[in-house]
C-alpha cells in the first residue's frame, strides 16, 4: 500500500476512470487493462486481482451473449435462424459480439480500478479526506458498510448456536423453515437495534455536528504528491488534446477496422504518461529515494 495524499490517489484513479469509458477502441481498452494489471501486480495484489479478474469474466461472457441477441446491427452476418414465433428473426453480427466484447473488457477495467484505490490508500486517510467535504455521507457510507460486515458476523455467530441446540438448517418442509428461521431473525433485529442505540449514544458522547470537526492526524502532501499530480496533469492535458481530435473513439457497427496510424501514434503518448506512473508506483516500493518521500 502506498502512503499517498488521497487526493493523489482519487485524481489518479478518476483520470483512469474518464479514459476507460471515454475511449471506445479495444487497443486502447486492453493498454488501459494491462496498465492496470502491472499496477496491481506492484502493489502485492495479485491474489485479489486472481479472484476480480475470476468473477469479472462471468458477467463479461454474459454480455458477449446477451448483446448478439438484443442488437442485431451490423453487416458481417455469422447466424440468421428462421423466423421463431413472437421473437421473430435471429441476426447474429460479428460488429455486435466485438462491441459486447469490448464493453465487457471496460467493466473488467473499471472493477480493477476499484481494487487499484483500495490498494494505493489507506481506508482511514481516505475516510478523514472525505469527512472534510462530505462528513454526513461519508459517515453514513462507513457506518453502512460496518452494519453489514457486522451484520454477517453476528448471523454466523447465532447460526452456530441455534446448531448447538440442535437446530436443523436442512429442512425441506417450507412451514418447519419458516418456524426455525423466526427466532433466528428477530434476535438478528433486536441484535441490530441495540448495535444502532450503541452507535448513537457514541456519537453523542463525542458531540458529532455540534461544532466543528477535530482531527488526530492530517495528511499531508509530500513531494512524491507533486510529482505524481504533474504527470498525472500531463495525461489528462494529452487526453484533452486527443478528445479535440477524435482519437480513440471506434464505432463497430460501421466498420471493424480499429489499427489506424493516428491512433496508435497517439495511443503510444497516452501509455508512455501511463507507464510513467507505474514506474513512479515501483519507485514508491523498491526505491528508498522515492520511499522516504511518502
Amino acid at each position: 500500500m502506498l502512503n499517498m495524499h488521497p487526493f493523489t490517489v482519487v485524481l489518479y484513479t478518476l483520470s483512469l476512470f474518464i479514459l476507460t469509458l471515454v475511449y471506445s477502441n479495444p487497443i486502447y481498452i486492453f493498454s488501459i487493462l494491462i496498465i492496470l494489471t502491472i499496477n496491481i501486480v506492484l502493489l502485492d495484489g495479485k491474489d485479489k486481482l486472481k479472484k476480480t479478474i475470476k468473477y469479472s469474466l462471468y458477467t463479461t461472457i454474459w454480455i458477449m451473449i446477451i448483446n448478439p441477441l438484443v442488437s442485431q446491427s451490423g453487416r458481417t452476418i455469422i447466424y440468421k435462424s428462421p423466423r421463431i414465433p413472437v421473437i421473430g428473426k435471429i441476426r447474429i453480427t460479428l460488429e455486435s459480439i466485438v462491441f459486447g466484447a469490448n464493453m465487457g473488457v471496460k467493466l473488467i477495467c473499471i472493477v480493477l480500478i476499484f481494487l487499484l484505490y483500495s490498494l494505493m490508500i489507506d481506508r482511514d486517510d481516505s475516510f478523514s479526506f472525505f469527512s472534510k467535504f462530505a462528513h454526513k455521507i461519508t459517515l453514513t457510507l462507513s457506518m453502512t458498510t460496518n452494519i453489514i460486515h457486522r451484520l454477517i458476523l453476528e448471523i454466523t455467530r447465532v447460526r452456530d448456536v441455534m446448531i448447538l441446540r440442535g437446530v436443523d438448517f436442512n429442512q425441506k418442509n417450507i412451514f418447519k423453515k419458516v418456524k426455525m428461521y423466526y427466532p433466528f431473525l428477530k434476535i438478528i433485529l433486536i441484535s441490530t437495534l441495540e448495535g444502532s442505540l450503541d452507535r448513537a449514544e457514541s456519537l453523542y458522547s463525542k458531540k458529532y455536528g455540534m461544532g466543528t470537526r477535530t482531527s488526530y492526524s492530517q495528511v499531508e502532501i509530500k513531494r512524491v504528491d507533486y510529482y505524481f499530480n504533474f504527470i498525472n496533469l500531463i495525461l489528462l492535458s494529452v487526453f484533452t488534446y486527443g478528445l479535440f481530435s477524435y482519437m480513440g473513439f471506434y464505432d463497430p457497427y460501421n466498420e471493424l477496422k480499429f489499427f489506424k496510424y493516428k491512433d496508435m501514434l497517439f495511443l503510444i503518448y497516452i501509455d508512455l504518461v501511463l507507464l510513467i506512473h507505474s514506474l513512479m508506483i515501483w519507485g514508491c516500493k523498491k526505491w528508498k529515494l522515492l520511499k522516504y518521500m511518502i
